[in-house]
């Protein structure tokens, strides 16, 4: 109990120190009514997972693990998400159904689908279904707390609704799977809508430029093996290729 107790925590000063950079120790004594020593060492232990850098009173965050929010990420590798995004749409049948998470790539795969009809499409991403609010598809989007950095719906809510559906394809972006088995996320709560998607979905790919190869998160919610393939550019270093190859397909797109 006392194990899970001391994950849980650090687990949450990890959301903490990713959503506001920086933490300080007595703030999290406080929050979590534990000593201040107790804190220092939940630190020394984020610090020793890379993800944490001590500072005078508290930790600033690693910088491979601060979440940018979505409006800043959308500006990165433009051109290389929208020709994922085109491919994306040879995996989708006819009036089929479509799950789409949260993310940059994933929003231009719904740019993408303003130009289909006859569409079905869950999502947990607000930005997604102000997109395609006025599409000739039906969106629906699934309840839950609004992430304010990546503008997802997440917890039980979200995850009871997908308990509901059934969908022929998912998309689910990814924040690296550097030095990983697969693809991460930096959020727990992303991460555990995603494993639930890749368990109602007949094909689930994830959607990520080549930049996520030298980048992880948190928290991995799949082995490549578990999914139907990753839609990516050619900027993939041949080594992770051929890892990546020997588990799931891997689909690149025409150049724009």
């Amino acid at each position: 109990m006392g194990k899970s107790l001391t994950a849980d925590r650090r687990n949450q000063i990890a959301q903490i120190l990713m959503k506001d950079g920086s933490i300080k120790v007595g703030d999290l004594s406080r929050r979590f009514s534990v000593s201040t020593e107790t804190i220092r060492k939940d630190i020394i232990y984020l610090e020793g997972e890379g993800i944490a850098t001590k500072s005078h009173g508290g930790a600033i965050a690693a910088n491979d693990f601060v979440e940018r929010p979505l409006d800043v990420k959308e500006m990165d590798h433009a051109e290389a998400k929208a020709a994922i995004a085109i491919a994306a749409m040879d995996c989708i049948p006819s009036g089929g159904v479509v799950v789409l998470d949260t993310g940059s790539t994933t929003n231009a795969i719904a740019r993408q689908l303003l130009l289909k009809s006859g569409i079905t499409v869950f999502t947990n991403s607000v930005t997604i279904a102000g997109v395609l609010a006025e599409s000739d598809n039906d969106v629906y989007l699934l309840g839950g707390l609004v992430r304010s950095s990546s503008k997802a719906t997440v917890g039980g809510w979200a995850l009871e609704a997908l308990s509901t559906i059934h969908a022929d394809v998912a998309f689910l972006g990814s924040d690296g799977f550097d030095g990983l088995p697969g693809p991460s996320t930096l959020s727990y709560e992303e991460a555990a809508f995603k494993r639930k998607v890749i368990t109602i979905s007949d094909l689930v790919y994830t959607v990520a430029d080549s930049s996520k190869c030298s980048s992880s998160g948190l928290f991995g919610y799949a082995d490549w093996h578990q999914l139907d393939g990753l839609i990516t550019d050619d900027g993939v270093a041949s080594a992770m290729l051929n890892r990546i190859q020997k588990e799931t397909r891997v689909i690149f797109p025409q150049p724009l």
